[in-house]
């Protein structure tokens, strides 16, 4: 170690190796901490038995040098071992070792020229930007926070825009929502094993002052509490004034977005316009402090511009003197697919794609108690197809099948919204319809009829249908309606098929 005669004199000298170990201190550091050759840096200077970044929040020289290509850090620190004075250490990277030179200030003299490096020893990592997106300052512990490699110099008076992708994506987006973030407020950004806190101030309304500050977890029920947060299925949010103020990142994994794009907006802006006025109604009185539990199920838009279902239950929290909303965010599409089939298959018929038999009769139950009730008037006209055995022992029961799909579309096309359309079984099919008296049924039937009697069907080319109708009268129940339309479809087929006829 041939250099060491070099810092034999002068100030406080003390040379580390990567491990922490001292391994050479000069006359006039042995005067003020005592012979520390082969003691631990952090044991000698601060009386600790692990390195000080572990344990305290306290920005290490040699771990910033070691992470980035610098070869020199200076930094203003208030050592245990030294009481109330300021140490002012500059730390050269030489070789395999590290340098430190002390200056030593009281704490009313502490008078030092190069303010710039007083804010790098502050344990928040600071960057000013003016109203343009110029960065006009950024300290050597924003940059040890994020593990950004260029040093402080690299990014003077350069856009923002131009140098972002030296910076971690959730600080490009907290950074570029200047406007949404309020002044002042601290919102959690959620990394491994750690937390960050974002503050946002405004310096003589010209330049936007933000401040990053590392949270580490000191026990162990933190570090329980975080890992459950980072590695739950579930999403969490804190909310205060319809604002995210901290989300975890399973919930910025349901709203295919980053936690920093979340940070600060609107917690209405991934809400679907119309759940909003539910959500609305809720956070209102959330503000008022009413305690209370809710769950509920809203549409939200991811970032992806999809349409998500989620299942939300919220209750109101006291967080800093400010009525808030904590809770907790299920995505539950995949539910609510499995639901919608599953009604699907209890109402659809799956060969045609219309109401089966089930739906149909349910339907049929719901107008009977409108009409009782309120006087409405509908009828059911009930239609089989003329000769269809004889269509699947010819053309074989593909052909059969094909057929009733495109006679379900032919009739689909002339009917109204209103008309319910279902399929019996087998060849026959009901049509609910809401008319005023039997002559408005006939005629939508005579439509109906002429309509599949023209068609010309790909396979089979000509089909006819016969069709019944009843007409409701005050008492009827769904069996007297059916009896009525089957006799009437039943005359119909006795005659001579491929007509209508309506039940007395």
């Amino acid at each position: 170690m041939s250099f060491i005669k070099k810092y034999d004199s002068g100030y406080p000298v003390v040379v580390v190796d990567e491990n922490f170990n001292i391994v050479f201190s000069n006359e006039s550091s042995k005067k003020i901490y005592g012979d520390i050759k082969g003691k631990k840096c952090h044991q000698a200077f601060n009386g600790l038995s692990s390195p000080c970044f572990e344990v305290m929040p306290y920005v290490c020289p040699l771990k910033v040098l070691k992470k980035t290509k610098n070869r020199e850090y200076t930094g203003l620190y208030r050592l245990k071992n030294r009481g109330n004075s300021y140490v002012l250490i500059n730390v050269v990277k030489d070789g395999e070792f590290f340098v430190h030179k002390h200056r030593f200030f009281s704490e009313k003299e502490l008078n030092i020229p190069d303010f710039k490096n007083v804010l790098d020893s502050l344990d928040e990592g600071l960057i000013i930007l003016d109203r343009s997106g110029t960065i006009r300052y950024i300290s050597r512990r924003f940059l040890d926070i994020f593990s950004v490699k260029k040093n402080a110099d690299f990014f003077l008076d350069k856009r923002l825009t131009d140098v972002q992708s030296e910076f971690p994506e959730e600080i490009n987006t907290v950074l570029s929502r200047e406007k949404e973030i309020s002044e002042g407020r601290e919102y959690l950004l959620h990394f491994p094993k750690r937390y960050i806190s974002v503050k946002k101030s405004v310096l003589d309304g010209e330049y936007i002052l933000w401040s990053f500050t590392e949270k580490k977890e000191m026990d162990l029920g933190d570090e329980i509490f975080r890992v459950l947060l980072e590695t739950t299925p579930v999403g969490i949010f804190l909310q205060c004034s319809g604002r995210f103020m901290y989300v975890n990142p399973t919930l910025a994994s349901i709203l295919e977005t980053t936690p920093g794009n979340l940070i600060g907006s609107s917690i209405y802006d991934f809400v679907h316009p119309e759940d909003r006025g539910k959500v609305a109604e809720i956070a209102k009185r959330r503000d008022t402090g009413e305690k209370f539990t809710e769950k509920y199920i809203i549409r939200v838009i991811t970032g992806e511009n999809k349409i998500k279902w989620v299942e939300i239950t919220s209750e109101t929290i006291s967080f800093r003197n400010r009525n808030c909303g904590i809770g907790s965010v299920v995505d539950i599409t995949d539910r609510k697919k499995l639901e919608e089939n599953l009604r699907n298959l209890a109402t659809i018929d799956q060969l045609t794609g219309i109401y089966n038999r089930y739906a149909f009769e349910r339907f049929l139950e719901k107008e009977i108690n409108r009409a009782e009730r309120y006087g409405t008037k509908f009828a059911v006209i009930m239609f089989d197809i003329d000769n269809f055995k004889q269509i699947n022992d010819i053309y074989g029961h593909q052909a059969g099948d094909k057929a009733l799909k495109e006679i379900v579309q032919v009739v689909k096309d002339h009917i109204r919204k209103a008309d319910i359309f279902a399929r019996w079984g087998g060849e026959e099919f009901m049509i609910l319809v809401p008319v005023k008296n039997k002559s408005d049924a006939y005629k939508i039937a005579e439509k109906i009829r002429k309509t599949v009697e023209d068609h010309n069907f790909r396979d089979i080319k000509h089909l006819t249908i016969s069709i019944g109708i009843s007409f409701y009268k005050e008492g009827d129940s769904i069996k007297s309606l059916i009896r009525r339309a089957d006799t009437a479809l039943y005359e119909a087929k006795k005659t001579g098929k491929n007509k209508t006829v309506t039940a007395d």
